[in-house]
């Protein structure tokens, strides 16, 4: 059950919201003014790595992008 964020257009609270169901027809109102005129925000997320995983490093290799990860061609990057 993923839990969202969400601004609201009208007194600019920002508040998150657990939904139950994979519908999107559910109404969001703000909790602080009862306004629906919501927008969904992007939330960053964070994990711990579990401990079998502990050891493995993803910006380990000498050979990999920077930038788009897709080797040491440039001209594959854009």
């Amino acid at each position: 059950m993923p839990i969202f964020e969400y601004k609201c257009k009208k007194c600019n609270k920002v508040f998150e919201k657990l939904i139950l169901s994979s519908s999107s027809d559910d109404v969001i109102t703000c909790p602080e003014c009862g306004d629906k005129d919501v927008i969904k925000l992007f939330s960053n997320f964070s994990s711990t790595p579990s401990e079998e995983s502990s050891d493995f490093d993803l910006g380990s290799s000498p050979y990999s992008c920077p930038t788009c990860s897709l080797g040491d061609d440039s001209s594959t990057c854009k």
